[in-house]
């Protein structure tokens, strides 16, 4: 885990967004509030008006607000503690743009998903905590780092291409078993966690017209990409005037910094993957150059 100040900072926003709503919930047990039909302690008040209610789907806001409320303590540090771990890698391979915009159209799909699930007589109970909008990112993880092998239950040694399918596995057979976990909203969460990574690996070619599209292009830094054929959006085979010359080997740029600079911004915005071959190139090559002038190896 990456120390908390080299985090992302769309995902330390994130983290620090439930911290605060945890301790207020937790400090306000013993607050006396009006609760509209009586009163009740200030995390009452917080559990009757932001939990999300399958049975009341108009309230719009609570689709967003069930996602930081935790009240119980191992919930609340079990489920930041997966975000912290797989959030950091995700939300920097595919940029802050686009992990904010995955992380929370995970969650509002998840909420949506039980509300389906409540119409069909499945489940009518109320969902907090980040556990829908989690399980998307497990998903962006699942497809970035397929073979790397993660501790499943914190014991067992397993590929993530492997521990995806069985988290979605216990979360079918555990659905309807009581125990006060909500499955269908982890559900909710893995159907857009691939829909929306479809959308983004492969562009255009998977829903081309879908109202999701719109959701890429708002938070894309390139949103022509997402309005047409990725074909004709592909990169030229011949040098743009903004890439590099190079010379026997070097990179040499008039201001070596600012180019990194605009690189790396680039890289919070868009994600690595949004990084052309010759940008790729400058970084590998100036941080190369960085650790020979600091006697680096």
């Amino acid at each position: 885990m990456k120390p908390f100040k080299y985090l992302p900072k769309a995902l330390q926003t994130l983290l620090l967004a439930n911290a605060v709503v945890f301790i207020i919930a937790f400090l306000g047990r013993g607050l006396e509030v009006d609760l509209g039909a009586g009163y009740g302690s200030l995390t009452d008040y917080i559990n009757y008006y932001g939990a999300f209610m399958p049975r009341v789907p108009l309230e719009l806001w609570r689709y967003v607000t069930y996602m930081f409320i935790h009240f119980d303590f191992m919930h609340f540090f079990f489920n930041m503690l997966m975000l912290w771990m797989f959030g950091s890698e995700v939300a920097e391979w595919m940029g802050s743009r686009h992990f904010v915009s995955m992380y929370f159209f995970c969650g509002i799909f998840a909420a949506l998903f039980s509300f389906f699930m409540c119409i069909l007589g499945l489940t009518n109970n109320p969902i907090i905590g980040a556990s829908g909008a989690l399980m998307g990112v497990f998903v962006a993880y699942y497809k970035f780092f397929p073979d790397r092998v993660i501790l499943m239950f914190f014991v067992i040694p397993m590929r993530i291409k492997n521990a995806m399918w069985v988290m979605i596995a216990l979360d079918i057979l555990f659905a309807n078993s009581g125990d006060m976990i909500a499955h269908f909203a982890h559900l909710g969460g893995v159907v857009a966690g691939f829909l929306y990574m479809a959308i983004y690996q492969n562009g255009p070619k998977v829903l081309y017209h879908s109202p999701l599209s719109a959701i890429f292009r708002l938070f894309s830094g390139n949103p022509e990409k997402y309005n047409r054929d990725r074909s004709s959006g592909s990169r030229s085979s011949s040098r743009r005037s903004d890439e590099p010359e190079i010379l026997e080997g070097e990179v040499f740029y008039v201001d070596e910094q600012k180019r990194m600079d605009e690189i790396l911004k680039k890289v919070e915005r868009e994600g690595l993957q949004s990084l052309s071959e010759s940008e790729r190139d400058f970084l590998l090559k100036a941080g190369d150059k960085l650790r020979r002038r600091r006697g680096g190896f």
